[in-house]
């Protein structure tokens, strides 16, 4: 009778599970990102040895006690697509994709909610994905239509390219990968299919290394990968050539921008929501920085505004420093998109700083002209800046000057409709008035 009496007492002395969180899906956000915002997430609510294991290739549990309960965390990083129908069955809490939900999986994801809803959809970082070359390449920019060219194997010679006579060696991310879905999207969109020649990796970080070995190697990776290839500078027509770097990406003016979601359930349990709020919060958005990423805590950007906008913008932005983000609306909407309703309570918190205490925004905001009126473009484009200028003073954050443009610069192409959407934006400045009374008194 001894026997059963110890398997009992044993039994009763496991921790009880209290908090459990399982995410599936992109290798780019749980190879690393992932595992380490769970383990943080952990440690803030208070359990101790908190130690993360990987089970097996791009699986991860991170494990922590409290008492007498027990903190899990499970990360299966086998690729965007994989994701999405372990949220839609219940298998995960959350689902990790490294592009947006997509139209199908919005309408087949309908039982358990609005995909596309703030309370579901959660920009919880910024990446860019990165056209990468050998360090030693003499190349610095290339246009969209010739990268998409090169990787369809239509251009098969660096010569081609204004290079060497030198074969061009393609290396790629994965069928079910994220990275090569945003690929498909944004390079790949006439319909062109990824030449079979193509080295293929599930790795980010492996991809990257060869080709940092390869002097004929031409690849693509997220740009939070990149360490000892050279990124190139990106452009389509008449956009501006941009390398990825943590204001361009963080503005989401780089051309090949692209933001990393976590998507949960309309029924999420709290301990997800709770978990869903750390990451957004700047505790969560450090960790974001620390592992590569660009995080959405607002920074003043070294940045001089570009040539080519309208003139009365200069005047805006005159005497200013640009701030590290940019708001975006919903497509033919004056509603703000997911990230940019979390951007309003950061940009918040900015200006509540001590030393920005007294300082003024400026709002630019842009829209280019296409087909119908440029009248009903004009008033969108002076909807929009005001509504937003109404929920930032809402908030305790009045804007001081804000204007509306339509056209300048152009940070997306205009063939396709998502691309045109991206040169629908809003820039923050941060004006000092004490600096121009100063310059004031020092013209006297």
């Amino acid at each position: 009778m001894r026997l059963p009496i110890l398997l009992i007492a044993a039994l009763l002395a496991v921790p009880a599970v209290a908090e459990e969180i399982r995410l599936h899906g992109s290798n780019t956000l749980g190879a690393k990102l992932a595992p380490s915002l769970v383990d943080a997430y952990a440690r803030s609510r208070g359990y101790v040895g908190v130690e993360s294991v990987e089970t097996a290739a791009l699986e991860f549990e991170v494990t922590g006690k409290k008492g007498d309960s027990e903190f899990r965390g499970q990360v299966r990083a086998h690729g965007t697509n994989t994701g999405y129908a372990d949220l839609v069955s219940g298998q995960a809490d959350v689902w990790m994709a490294s592009r947006p939900a997509n139209q199908t999986e919005i309408d087949g994801a309908a039982a358990i909610g609005d995909l596309t809803a703030a309370a579901q959809e959660h920009v919880i970082a910024l990446d860019g994905l990165a056209i990468i070359v050998h360090p030693d390449n003499t190349l610095e920019r290339l246009d969209l239509s010739r990268i998409r060219d090169a990787f369809a194997g239509r251009i098969t010679n660096w010569s081609q390219l204004g290079g060497p006579n030198r074969p061009i060696v393609l290396y790629g991310r994965d069928d079910k990968s994220g990275t090569f879905d945003s690929f498909k999207s944004m390079v790949l969109s006439d319909g062109a299919t990824l030449s079979p020649t193509t080295t293929r990796f599930e790795s980010s970080g492996e991809l990257e290394a060869r080709v940092a070995k390869d002097p004929d190697a031409l690849g693509f990776v997220g740009f939070s990968y990149v360490k000892a290839s050279k990124p190139l500078a990106v452009f389509a027509g008449s956009t501006l050539p941009l390398k990825p770097d943590s204001l361009s990406v963080a503005t989401e003016d780089y051309l090949l921008a692209r933001r990393l979601y976590f998507y949960t359930r309309s029924d999420a349990s709290q301990e997800v929501l709770d978990f869903v709020d750390f990451v957004q919060s700047e505790q969560g958005q450090a960790v974001v920085a620390q592992t590569g990423f660009v995080a959405q805590n607002i920074f003043l950007a070294d940045a001089h505004p570009v040539p080519g906008n309208p003139d009365a913008y200069y005047d805006v932005v005159q005497g200013t420093e640009r701030l590290s983000l940019n708001f975006r609306f919903r497509p033919q909407s004056s509603t703000l998109d997911s990230r940019a309703m979390r951007d309003v309570d950061r940009l918040s918190e900015f200006m509540k700083q001590p030393q920005n205490r007294g300082k003024q925004l400026r709002l630019a905001a842009f829209a280019l002209h296409g087909s119908g009126a440029k009248i009903m473009t004009s008033l969108m484009v002076n909807d929009r800046v005001d509504f937003l200028a109404q929920v930032l003073a809402v908030k305790g954050v009045p804007t001081h000057m804000s204007r509306a443009f339509v056209g300048g610069v152009a940070v997306a192409p205009l063939d396709r409709p998502e691309a045109r959407a991206r040169n629908e934006r809003v820039e923050v400045w941060l004006f000092d008035p004490s600096s121009d009374v100063r310059s004031g008194d020092a013209a006297l």
